[in-house]
């Protein structure tokens, strides 16, 4: 994150949060983290989720995920489809309930899928109903294959963001991708997959039963996504002179489970999502997360271009098509007893103003 001097500031012991766990010893070191939350999966819609459940490959990577979040937005739809047979590529429109519509261009030979083909005939399978598209070899659709390269609308927003060669347009991807936040979930023991999928998920079943159509014509199973993140931190120490290092210090080792549960709480109780029955008042203190374990500052942001809403507030991803944060990201951060959630234009006008009074 670019906002280095308004994230990280070393602490001394007279304005840092008096933590018994951190100040009955002298203080020689100081640690802060940035967690990045970061989706290993595209959104999944609920009526998708019970055919990519089972396809093993799918199953591998959502596996790696024990945070995730349920939320629902208007169905999005491709319409219009033309194809140039000189150019091989794809137009069509992209558009959001009956919003505005965005032009879509896709260069199916620079898809990396079709490049694997080596020039070979392919054929392109359009859905009825606008939800995607795939593209296979010359044979067409087989059951028991994969296609060379497919794309959901969430995906094609997905794959947009990461700089996916061969898709243009889209080019406000994070308005596109913004969400209703209904329920926010970790897997405190095992992974997400086991905890959302593989098993029945109460919370998930209340939702797709209450919740209503919020385009003409949509299924709620259709509006309702599932999001698979994963918990990345950033872990910075600083040592003084005089430190004795011991081997916790030098190992790099931390508990993510503890960071994940910290992570829940922290979303949970500035967003507060209408189905978590939890709302986590007094965080930042508990049992099982950060508060307490010997971090000056910590942190959260969301390393996607996704933003979620509550009737509470609203959190905004940000990265760039390189994978780093950007500018554009809100953040989470507790100092002490203090949750602040500070908007990336707070973070930039802090900066700028920081970095003209240092001239």
């Amino acid at each position: 994150m670019r906002h280095r001097d308004n994230t990280y500031r070393k602490h001394t012991a007279n304005n840092a949060p008096r933590s018994t766990d951190v100040y009955n010893r002298p203080m020689t070191s100081t640690k802060n983290k940035l967690t990045v939350l970061t989706t290993v999966y595209p959104p999944i819609s609920n009526a998708d989720s019970v055919r990519l459940m089972r396809i093993p490959a799918v199953e591998k990577l959502l596996r790696t995920s024990d945070f995730y979040m349920i939320g629902a937005r208007a169905q999005a739809r491709l319409s219009r489809p033309t194809f140039d047979p000189d150019t091989n590529e794809m137009s069509f429109d992209f558009s959001i309930g009956d919003g505005q519509s965005h032009p879509v261009r896709v260069a199916l030979q620079e898809l990396p899928g079709v490049k694997a083909l080596k020039g070979k005939d392919f054929v392109v399978e359009i859905d009825n109903a606008g939800s995607g598209f795939r593209v296979w070899d010359k044979n067409g659709p087989k059951l028991d294959e994969e296609p060379a390269e497919w794309f959901t609308t969430e995906k094609l927003l997905w794959d947009r963001t990461r700089g996916r060669s061969g898709i243009y347009g889209l080019d406000s991807c994070r308005d596109l991708a913004t969400y209703e936040l209904l329920y926010i979930g970790i897997a405190k023991v095992g992974d997400s997959f086991d905890r959302l999928l593989a098993r029945g998920h109460k919370k998930r079943q209340e939702i797709l039963s209450s919740e209503h159509a919020r385009a003409p014509g949509a299924r709620p199973s259709d509006e309702i996504f599932l999001f698979m993140f994963k918990a990345e931190p950033l872990i910075m120490t600083t040592f003084d002179f005089d430190h004795e290092f011991t081997e916790e210090d030098l190992s790099g080792a931390y508990d993510a489970k503890r960071i994940v549960a910290d992570a829940e709480k922290a979303f949970v109780h500035l967003l507060v999502p209408p189905y978590n029955d939890e709302k986590f008042r007094n965080y930042p203190k508990g049992t099982d997360g950060l508060f307490g374990q010997g971090y000056q500052r910590y942190g959260y942001v969301i390393g996607e271009q996704m933003a979620f809403n509550t009737p509470h507030g609203r959190v905004r991803g940000g990265v760039d098509q390189s994978g780093m944060i950007s500018n554009d990201a809100d953040a989470i951060f507790v100092e002490g007893e203090t949750v602040t959630l500070h908007t990336a234009e707070t973070m930039t006008a802090g900066a700028t103003a920081k970095n003209q009074r240092a001239v």
